[in-house]
């Protein structure tokens, strides 16, 4: 209940115990002094004690109740919306996209953008290096985009961390390189990290490898 239930409650409370104590007969006035024995008053006076704890338990309900909920709202945890695995696959694949389409751009500033610039871990595909920093992430997307490369995923799956603030996408995706004749498909296997950092994705965590042969 909010604040103003319980107010409302503990009001209502009082206000029944007002109308009942009001209503309560005084039994001592009806006993005169000067007719009433020692014995009759002490009867009256536990009729008049009865009548009034009568009275005021409407009152102690309601405070009873208004604070037992108070106190019971009070450990009461925060409830989370959490995203589907549907939503999150469908907001991992849009990153992706994102992704893809600024490697379009030819500008690896703006690609090296979407990764973050702390807690990185980035394995490139045709790197041998674990790059940690923005500016290396940088320095390696100049060389890639000139291969005009354009990516597709194959198949793909998608698992939540926390309460959606990141999540881990990965499986497979296929590359075409390169120019004119010369272009070739190249497939690969893939995983993303990607966390909410403010109110954009980046990219904490991304390992690409090109798929083994089968033997």
């Amino acid at each position: 209940p909010t604040s103003a239930m319980l107010r409302n409650i503990l009001l209502l409370g009082i206000f029944a115990s007002s109308y009942a104590y009001v209503s309560t007969p005084m039994t001592l006035a009806r006993f005169s002094p000067a007719a009433t024995s020692a014995r009759s008053a002490r009867t009256a006076i536990k009729m008049v004690d009865a009548d009034t704890v009568l009275a005021v338990v409407p009152g102690l309900a309601a405070l009873g109740v208004s604070l037992q909920n108070k106190n019971a709202g009070a450990f009461v945890a925060p409830q989370t919306t959490l995203v589907s695995n549907a939503e999150m696959l469908s907001i991992a694949r849009e990153n992706f996209k994102k992704w893809n389409d600024a490697l379009q751009t030819k500008d690896a500033a703006y690609v090296a953008s979407l990764y973050s610039n702390s807690d990185l871990s980035f394995l490139p595909t045709v790197s041998g290096k674990h790059i940690k920093k923005i500016d290396s992430t940088e320095e390696y997307f100049t060389d890639f985009v000139m291969k005009n490369p354009f990516g597709t995923i194959t198949d793909d799956s998608v698992q939540i961390y926390g309460d959606g603030e990141a999540y881990l996408h990965s499986g497979m995706y296929t590359f075409e390189l390169g120019e004119g004749d010369a272009r070739a498909p190249v497939e690969a296997r893939f995983s993303y990290v990607w966390r909410l950092m403010g109110d954009e994705w980046k990219i904490t965590h991304h390992h690409s490898s090109v798929r083994p042969t089968p033997a």
